[in-house]
């Protein structure tokens, strides 16, 4: 009989976790209950999958989990978006002052350099698909089941942390140039459509880039080394383009690499 597959057993684990979290948190009764029914319906479909669906769909997936990882943990943030003015004791005043610091004589960038950078940060929605492809045609049903794992576990490390570590992204602080690229335009507008609007701490759209960059490095030197330009690439995109603080991006990359070396 079919069981749980490690990255399986991972999702299960975190959204048990996140509907048990929910009654830690100071989100209102109605919200804390509405999460933890949501998690644990989460959970149970993952269970059901893993018994009733075959391999190459249980596989495919996966990539629900990391989004509805990332979702879940935000219907528990209690922020009001009206307030510009951090208390200098809240992590977001923390996040400020650690960014002024690396941003204390910041340099223009040419026209040119922020549009390829807003670019690059775009390829944060197609790294780990394109990467999980590469790995499933590529390699064994057991090192696509692990690329999940550690994928997962790189971005549930992130998004976890979300209704105790709450800061808007610094974008928020900042008005938007009319003459901004295209490129800025359209991250704004997926951000808009798809994005719960927080800043995730650290940054799980490095986290994950990482994670599956090294797993392709783990199969092929050439196409990891691709991978991974592109995740250092997606780091320095969401510090440029203000998506997320200095230290979220740094604190990403180093859980992406501890959970590939943790798996």
């Amino acid at each position: 009989m079919p069981a749980p597959l490690t990255f399986e057993a991972l999702a299960i684990t975190f959204f048990v976790g996140t509907a048990a979290s929910a009654w830690l948190t100071r989100a209102p009764i109605h919200r804390r209950h509405r999460v933890a029914r949501l998690s644990l319906l989460a959970a149970a479909a993952v269970v059901v999958a893993s018994f009733v669906l075959p391999i190459a769909a249980r596989l495919w997936l996966a990539h629900a989990y990391l989004v509805a990882g990332y979702h879940l943990p935000a219907l528990l943030v209690q922020w009001d978006p009206g307030s510009r003015i951090p208390d200098p004791e809240s992590f977001e005043a923390w996040l400020i002052r650690a960014d002024e610091r690396c941003f204390s004589d910041p340099f223009p960038l040419p026209a040119w350099a922020a549009a390829a950078l807003e670019l690059s940060y775009l390829f944060c929605y197609l790294l780990v698909p394109a990467a999980f492809v590469f790995v499933w045609t590529r390699s064994t049903v057991g090192a696509a089941g692990h690329f999940w794992t550690t994928v997962l576990l790189a971005g549930f490390a992130c998004y976890g942390l979300l209704p105790w570590l709450v800061s808007p992204p610094p974008r928020a602080r900042l008005s938007e140039s009319s003459d901004s690229s295209r490129i800025r335009h359209l991250n704004l507008l997926i951000l808009e459509r798809v994005s719960h609007g927080f800043n995730t701490f650290p940054s799980g759209h490095v986290a994950v880039s990482v994670a599956a960059a090294l797993e392709v490095l783990s199969l092929s030197t050439s196409a990891g080394l691709v991978a991974l330009t592109l995740a250092l690439a997606i780091a320095a995109g969401a510090v440029a383009g203000r998506y997320h603080y200095v230290i979220d991006v740094v604190v990403g990359g180093a859980v992406g690499v501890a959970a590939w070396l943790l798996t």
